[in-house]
């Protein structure tokens, strides 16, 4: 039962890690277009920062699924 919640929170993670990663974009390429305007480039850190906790969270996930997996084997 654990081992399922743990899948479904991983799925919930990659469909936000990826949701991030597309504002990170958007951000930098308004960043770009807006010839780096101070307020974006602080909001383009600030989704970076973001991007990279949900990317470690997401690996942590990733282990103890696969440990618990070995574990019952």
């Amino acid at each position: 039962m654990e081992i399922q919640k743990m899948k479904i929170l991983s799925k919930l993670l990659t469909c936000l890690l990826t949701i991030t990663f597309f504002a990170n974009v958007a951000t930098f390429i308004l960043g770009i277009f807006y010839f780096f305007d101070f307020f974006l480039f602080k909001l383009w850190i600030a989704e970076l920062v973001t991007t990279l906790v949900i990317a470690g969270i997401k690996v942590h996930v990733s282990y103890m699924i696969f440990e618990s997996e070995e574990e019952e084997i």
